[in-house]
């Protein structure tokens, strides 16, 4: 759950609907100086499937140690990997291109998103339950690299499309979470414009609370409609799960009109 302190309330997103406004993103994406990976639409399937693991959380949502839902950063780790392990068997059945890269994006998570955040941690002293996590990543994305046959377009190829999957990810956190809401600026680093290219850095900053400005501009259309849907629940705090789940059933989806547009 993508959580929003909103004064006396908390503004809430599904990470399920975080996917989906990917998807969006997916389908905008691409002009004269951004190209689109081929195949692409196993890209626009993993838009859409990268976090499915937390379908089940976001119905449920974890209480923190204040009494309020559980921001998704914060979700004890322990619980997070095996949810990752299930969202992405899901997404392999997509496919295995959708596979490969819905497990990248799972162990990028945990290794500073390949590195495009700077050096991946050190594996000594890391829990044992990561460690694991990520051998079985690894062991998963070589199964499907050699089922689709293992080479250096493939290569090129899966390191492309992560990286711009990377890009919508983020850029959908910026409007959802709290970097267009605090009129913060963010970087998207190393997004392809062609082919095995190294990449560019897209800076995405706030016009308004519903409109993020993104340069250089990726998509083929001018504006790009990111409306979705969010809930507003009492800050409390809850002394239970189970009162935080009331508040959650008694409030109503609402779509957040948000929008994405070039300088």
């Amino acid at each position: 759950m993508i959580v929003l302190p909103s004064g006396d309330r908390i503004r809430l997103i599904r990470q399920v609907d975080h996917q989906a406004q990917c998807g969006d993103l997916a389908r905008a994406w691409g002009n004269e100086r951004f190209f689109r990976p081929d195949p692409y639409d196993p890209l626009i399937d993993v838009a859409e499937c990268h976090d499915e693991g937390w379908r089940g959380q976001d119905g449920i949502p974890t209480l923190d140690g204040h009494g309020g839902p559980v921001n998704f950063p914060d979700l004890d780790r322990a619980v997070h990997a095996p949810m990752y392990e299930f969202g992405i068997a899901e997404a392999a059945v997509r496919g295995a291109r959708v596979g490969l890269l819905a497990s990248m994006h799972g162990q990028g998570l945990y290794e500073k998103r390949m590195g495009l955040d700077g050096p991946p941690p050190e594996r000594d002293g890391r829990p044992a339950y990561e460690l694991a996590f990520l051998r079985d990543q690894e062991r998963v994305q070589a199964e499907m690299r050699a089922h689709l046959g293992s080479d250096a377009d493939l290569g090129v190829w899966a390191w492309d499309c992560y990286r711009i999957l990377q890009a919508w990810d983020v850029l959908s956190l910026y409007v959802c979470w709290h970097g267009l809401a605090n009129g913060l600026t963010w970087s998207l680093p190393q997004v392809p414009r062609a082919a095995g290219d190294f990449g560019t850095s897209l800076t995405v900053t706030s016009r308004d609370a519903r409109t993020c400005v993104v340069d250089p501009w990726p998509f083929g259309e001018r504006v790009v409609d990111l409306t979705i849907a969010c809930r507003f629940i009492p800050a409390g705090p809850y002394a239970t799960s189970a009162d935080l789940e009331d508040a959650l059933d008694a409030a109503d989806d609402e779509p957040l009109e948000l929008v994405a547009v070039p300088v």
